[in-house]
């Protein structure tokens, strides 16, 4: 019964933080800070598999969150900087990726491996950053202006960070006697 009862009052918790007062327009939701236990429980139980939770750790100056999408097997938001307007970089969460031509580069994550993969670098610099990890993956989709584009990876990269399943568990568990599935 409690198995049961776990998602369901998950969910009545959650979905209401997530129109919060957060400076998103009406109707869409912003991605959650790592700090947010009970907003990151419903990205948790998206991809249910995943070892590891994408979160905002801190958004750089000029940069917000927005149209945030969790549904079955899956998160998505984008990531938009006063820089970059019209190119928003697009943060998908799966359960696992494919990495077609992507060169490894210093992981984020401890167990984890962090590729990319450069479709272009001129005029602009488009191409997708991937974290991966036991259960799951996030891919960061971005097309900065060359020049920028330095600033903005390293924003994107401090922006959002990934929190363990296990200490998101214990922080559910403390907070509201709640348990992951």
């Amino acid at each position: 019964m409690n198995r049961i009862l776990a998602p369901v009052c998950s969910a009545l918790l959650v979905v209401p933080l997530l129109t919060c007062c957060t400076g998103a327009a009406p109707g869409s939701a912003t991605a959650p800070s790592c700090s947010s236990a009970e907003r990151l429980g419903l990205l948790a139980q998206s991809v249910p598999s995943s070892s590891y939770i994408p979160c905002i750790t801190r958004l750089a100056t000029g940069w917000h969150t927005d149209e945030l999408v969790v549904r079955n097997g899956a998160t998505d938001f984008d990531l938009v900087s006063d820089r970059a307007k019209d190119h928003p970089v697009h943060v998908a969460f799966r359960s696992h990726c494919d990495l077609p031509r992507s060169a490894p580069v210093p992981p984020r994550t401890v167990g984890g491996r962090t590729y990319l993969t450069l479709d272009t670098i001129s005029p602009r610099v488009v191409g997708t950053l991937y974290d991966v990890f036991p259960g799951g993956c996030v891919t960061y989709r971005f097309n900065f202006q060359r020049g920028p584009h330095i600033a903005l990876m390293a924003d994107l990269q401090s922006s959002v960070g990934l929190v363990t399943r296990v200490d998101l568990g214990r922080s559910l568990r403390r907070r509201l006697a709640m348990e992951l599935p």
